[in-house]
């Protein structure tokens, strides 16, 4: 069985994924991380949306992502790795594929869900082991959450004020969280959601809101069953 087809719904936010074509790196150095960005700010002006975290790796990013009324994450994400893929060729003299295929993009119930994937995101660059401090990896948003520092590209996360009284002690909250390694139980969620397409979130909230596929009930501790629409190199790819 495929994946669900991508609900269609204003005031969704979703995790949006996706890999180098076999998987090759994507960012080698600096300007292709700064390219990427660029493109991702074009983007946002054209089809607008709400930003919420982002971090680009060497071979993959992850975007946290909230389309505006009448903006569909298709259109965002197309409109975002064609622009991407022409830069791409025009400095490498390539020609093909970038991307690998269908990005991916579950949807994230909107409320401390949201702080859960976000902390994911961030902390991709510390469970990689490509850098000890978070502050040190600049291709995410967490300098601007966990060090206050500006960033155009962000919307203020919908419960970010739930960690402090402050910016000060929301940004103190948030090294702390992120410094601090996930649950175990946190980190399956997030990457089985990213891998089947499933909403991330409570059975109520998925029920209520129409286009989401149901969530499968949770299963009893032990080694999870594979999913056979996807392969083991599928698995593999997204433990960061």
């Amino acid at each position: 069985m495929g994946r669900p087809p991508r609900p269609i719904c204003d005031n969704l936010v979703y995790h949006v994924m996706n890999r180098g074509n076999d998987r090759e790196p994507v960012f080698l150095d600096t300007d292709d991380h700064h390219a990427f960005l660029d493109a991702l700010a074009k983007t946002q002006s054209r089809y607008p949306f709400r930003l919420f975290g982002y971090c680009l790796m060497t071979n993959h990013f992850h975007l946290l992502i909230r389309p505006e009324p009448g903006q569909s994450i298709s259109r965002v994400m197309q409109s975002l790795t064609v622009a991407h893929t022409w830069h791409y060729h025009k400095r490498y003299r390539g020609v093909g594929h970038v991307w690998q295929g269908r990005f991916r993009s579950p949807v994230v119930q909107d409320d401390d869900h949201l702080i859960v994937v976000l902390r994911y995101i961030e902390a991709n660059p510390l469970r990689a082991k490509m850098v000890t401090d978070p502050a040190d990896y600049p291709w995410s948003s967490y300098p601007a959450h966990g060090e206050n520092r500006p960033n155009p590209l962000l919307s203020p996360l919908p419960e970010w004020r739930s960690l402090g009284r402050n910016e000060e002690e929301c940004a103190r909250a948030w090294r702390e969280k992120v410094c601090a390694p996930q649950v175990e139980a946190e980190l399956l969620a997030i990457r089985r959601s990213v891998l089947t397409g499933q909403p991330l979130g409570t059975s109520d909230w998925a029920e209520s809101r129409p286009g989401l596929p149901p969530l499968e009930p949770a299963r009893r501790r032990g080694r999870p069953r594979k999913d056979k629409s996807m392969t083991s190199s599928d698995s593999s790819s997204i433990k960061n």
